[in-house]
């Protein structure tokens, strides 16, 4: 099997092509723009642009928050608003989403950091026979249902900063997660920020957006072209290890504990399992290719994360599945 010579993913990987060298495309594309990517002091710089217009935008509108950021309890978002309020002077309302996955670890974060960060918070649900005919057609089409809480999540975030004038939505996807399948900059952080929720869409689903809507299927807020959606990761190199030492330090934050993966989703287990199936691979197998590509890691050691993955969620448990299923079934 043909595998990139840099960064090792093969030939079975999503949209990968390769050069004369056996170089894929995303690599080639790493290279192009590494400079920009890795400009910590650029960077730096052009987040606090962005957070120097929303408090304008925020103030002129009166509105009571300068922005919203999503709150699960994991290690990403409270790292988020830690530093949005305390180091940037942000006004931060925190939003969860409730979908039914949350782990009681995740909420016992969520308990702890907000009796410590002293920020607003507020938990959303949606209609929950649509949520389920959601997740129920997702998986049966394209066993996937992260794209669900993912689409959901954000275009009720977008309504409510719309509803109260908020200018600034901030989440925590990882520079991992926004560069694994980018091969333009088109839409893509941190060259171009998103204004409104299918822009933002797009740098998950690389065009489904479009069709989606064509189809009628999903409603992508028109109405809604002016307010900025920024994934702090961009712009800011911190590593897992470093989040998680550093929220130990400040808020007393419980890493988790013999899991792999996202601890504050019961189901994440379940997207793994359904990620192998379709593609062969878990979940995370083209973040670890970005940081392959900036030099944090070898291809070596990230084979050895992905095999035990692969150990993990090759296979789980029935009585996790059935939950799920109960979970999903309309």
């Amino acid at each position: 099997m043909k595998k990139c010579v840099k960064c090792g993913l093969d030939e079975n990987y999503t949209g990968i092509t390769f050069d004369d060298k056996d170089v894929c495309n995303y690599c080639n594309f790493y290279e192009k723009h590494k400079v920009e990517i890795n400009d910590e002091k650029s960077l730096e710089l052009k987040f606090q642009e962005k957070i120097k217009r929303a408090k304008e935008l925020a103030s002129k509108n009166g509105a009571k928050y300068d922005c919203l950021v999503g709150f699960s309890g994991g290690k990403d978002s409270t790292y988020i608003i830690y530093q949005l309020k305390n180091i940037y002077n942000m006004r931060v309302l925190a939003f969860t989403f409730n979908n039914g996955f949350s782990t009681q670890y995740g909420k016992d974060n969520i308990e702890n950091a907000l009796s410590k960060l002293n920020v607003d918070h507020i938990t959303f649900s949606m209609d929950d026979l649509k949520l389920r005919k959601q997740y129920s057609m997702c998986v049966k089409m394209m066993k996937n249902f992260c794209s669900v809480c993912f689409h959901n999540m954000h275009y009720y975030s977008y309504l409510f900063a719309y509803q109260n004038k908020i200018p600034m939505i901030v989440n925590g996807r990882t520079i991992g997660q926004i560069l694994q399948c980018a091969e333009d900059t088109d839409r893509i952080e941190p060259f171009e920020t998103s204004m409104n929720l299918k822009d933002f869409e797009h740098q998950m689903f690389k065009g489904l957006e479009e069709r989606t809507e064509k189809s009628g299927k999903i409603e992508y807020l028109k109405e809604i072209d002016h307010i900025e959606a920024v994934s702090y990761f961009a712009y800011h190199k911190v590593s897992e290890e470093e989040t998680m030492k550093f929220l130990e330090e400040k808020i007393g934050w419980k890493r988790p504990k013999g899991v792999s993966g996202h601890a504050d989703c019961w189901a994440h287990a379940m997207a793994e399992y359904l990620s192998i199936q379709k593609h062969g691979h878990p979940i995370r197998k083209g973040e670890l290719a970005v940081l392959i590509r900036q030099g944090d890691m070898t291809i070596e050691e990230a084979e050895k994360i992905l095999e035990k993955d692969r150990e993990n969620f090759q296979e789980v448990s029935m009585e996790t599945k059935e939950k799920f299923y109960n979970r999903i079934q309309v």
